[in-house]
């Protein structure tokens, strides 16, 4: 009786990894054919790439890749990268989601994503602090800021509201204070604008003109961690003060999908196809020059093209200033 159970347990066993298989063969198969503001084919894609979970993703990763920026930026890059005639698949996007997948990023982003999500679900209720604490501290939310927020709720602990909701009436409240003490803040605005299509070499020129170290700031914006540091770290006056002042900073974001030139279409060092935008000149850039692939990540360079420091993602204050801190 027991070899029988055995046996037929195997067997089920067997058929459903067989299933499993069978099903990812057929969805990597299957050609991705979107098209724009049609919601009823966006959500047929979105269940098909749920069926990924058959090919080894989990749910995290499905909840992961199903955030419209991130999988967005993919699926653009893979049509830009497409030939004209070549069909679009879910086997080129699996491929794509695997390489980012081993990217040291991914499980911050993961992190970030899948407790962010949990947070604008979850009731913003005072008496459920302790363990909701946690969370933000999963997000690395700096300890000065927790404080401040559970300062808030204290006051405007609502069950009928998410922390989605009550994160944002706090943070208006916090801008609003932020302008009456801060008239240059347009000024501040400015310091994350997009570069656009930049040489380096007149970078580093306009740094010797300047008289200031070269700070290049990659990002993305689709890049969770890049907005997060942005409002913890470098929107603090201190920090703020020292990239407009000591540094000649500049912005290069690396999905930026502005066109570039003709002239500038050069052939990748990295996977030898063409650079057709803006963003992938900068991550050309990063990956060649400085040999890194992740954003946030900050370089300060020298007059001579001399790497003096490099700083990826914190959300500590003191990291960071101590980062910008150049002993001549």
């Amino acid at each position: 009786m027991r070899k029988t159970l055995l046996i037929t347990t195997l067997l089920l066993s067997f058929n459903g990894f067989c299933q499993s298989t069978q099903d990812c063969e057929k969805i990597l198969k299957k050609e991705i054919n979107l098209i724009p503001k049609d919601t009823v084919n966006l959500k047929r894609f979105v269940e098909d790439f749920s069926l990924l979970k058959n090919c080894g993703l989990d749910d995290g990763d499905i909840e992961v890749f199903s955030n419209g920026p991130v999988l967005g930026t993919i699926l653009v890059e893979l049509s830009s990268n497409k030939e004209s005639d070549a069909k679009l698949t879910f086997q080129n996007l699996y491929d794509k989601v695997l390489q980012f997948k081993e990217s040291e990023a991914y499980e911050l982003t993961k992190t970030t994503i899948l407790v962010s999500n949990e947070l604008a679900k979850r009731p913003a209720n005072i008496h459920n602090w302790n363990q909701d604490k946690i969370l933000l501290e999963k997000l690395e939310v700096p300890s000065v800021f927790i404080d401040e927020f559970h300062n808030y709720l204290k006051e405007h602990s609502n069950p009928e509201k998410t922390y989605k909701q009550v994160f944002a009436d706090f943070q208006e409240i916090k801008k609003s204070k932020k302008s009456e003490t801060k008239p240059t803040e347009k000024e501040y605005d400015g310091i994350f604008k997009n570069a656009g299509n930049v040489d380096y070499d007149d970078l580093l020129n306009e740094s010797i003109e300047f008289k200031k170290p070269l700070l290049l700031y990659f990002t993305g914006y689709a890049s969770v961690n890049a907005r997060k540091i942005e409002h913890y770290v470098l929107s603090d006056k201190t920090i703020t003060e020292k990239l407009k002042n000591e540094f000649h900073f500049v912005n290069l974001y690396v999905d930026d999908r502005i066109s570039l030139p003709e002239n500038e279409r050069i052939k990748s060092k990295t996977n030898g196809e063409f650079l057709k935008y803006v963003g992938q000149k900068h991550s050309e850039l990063q990956k060649t020059k400085f040999n890194s692939n992740y954003q946030p990540y900050f370089v300060i360079i020298d007059k001579n093209g001399n790497i003096i420091k490099e700083q990826g993602y914190t959300t500590d204050i003191k990291i960071f200033e101590e980062f910008l801190t150049i002993n001549e």
